[in-house]
């Protein structure tokens, strides 16, 4: 089975995503079939977009629309089968919602789901620091209360919040709709740090990082083959936030390491 990969401009300098050529450029040149992280405003802009990205054979993939509506429109419009929900996230950066406050997440979460599954897309959530699915243990709490979510598998917000990325996916094969491959580096691998720290995104004692840089256990192998095992047909999308050196060369290397996997 063949994985679609895609590249994600999370991070990326800003003057490089104003030039959206640019960014095609660097996409399709790296071997690349999907690019994501595009905010798209109206219909006329969704148009000039998707036939730009066609000259470079990318696809579009999750396209962003501040309302959620237009969100389900435009990715159903693309052809995409799946798109991320507004997210939730934490009070005070760290506490947990109580289970009547799950109960009242869910109600606004259950109108952005019938929304998206009306257009045939399934609804996802990111896996991310400080939102409502930041942890193994909040997942499975959330999809408990939240039927009909599915979630978008961040192997490096897993590694950030000190949880392993492997359990979600052998848990959760059948709710994986998208998926974020990233890696994350420690100063100190041994030592598990807050995520809720205001010095986490200094990128002093930790970093998200190139996919042959990290150090903090993630097998990129082990997480393809399981994709594949379970028949995966989403995009995963490969993602450095806030990458220290020319962007090009981190997607150039990032596609590369994944080829020398067989990918």
């Amino acid at each position: 089975m063949k994985l679609r990969i895609s590249a994600h401009l999370c991070g990326w300098p800003k003057e490089v995503v104003a030039n959206r050529r640019k960014v095609m450029e660097i996409v399709h040149d790296a071997g690349y079939e999907g690019v994501e992280g595009f905010e798209v405003k109206n219909a006329e802009e969704l148009v000039e977009l998707g036939a730009l990205a066609a000259e470079y054979g990318l696809h579009l993939v999750n396209v962003h629309a501040a309302d959620p509506l237009l969100k389900a429109k435009f990715n159903a419009t693309l052809g995409n089968d799946a798109a991320e929900v507004p997210a939730v996230w934490k009070r005070d950066g760290k506490i947990d919602p109580s289970d009547a406050e799950l109960d009242q997440i869910a109600v606004t979460m259950g109108a952005h789901i019938k929304t998206f599954t009306k257009y045939g897309i399934k609804p996802f959530h990111h896996i991310h620091v400080n939102t409502l699915l930041e942890t193994v243990d909040d997942c499975a709490r959330t999809l408990k209360h939240i039927p009909g979510l599915w979630l978008l598998y961040d192997t490096g917000h897993l590694l950030a919040s000190n949880c392993n990325p492997m359990d979600v996916l052998k848990r959760w094969p059948g709710q994986i709709a998208h998926v974020h491959l990233k890696n994350y580096w420690k100063q100190n691998p041994a030592v598990k740090l807050d995520p809720h720290s205001p010095d986490f995104y200094s990128w002093k004692t930790s970093r998200f990082c190139d996919l042959a840089e990290g150090n903090t256990g993630l097998d990129v192998k082990a997480v393809l083959d399981g994709l594949v095992a379970i028949k995966f047909a989403g995009w995963v999308a490969l993602e450095e936030d806030h990458p220290k050196r020319d962007i090009a060369a981190v997607v150039r290397d990032n596609r590369a390491f994944l080829r020398n996997l067989g990918y």
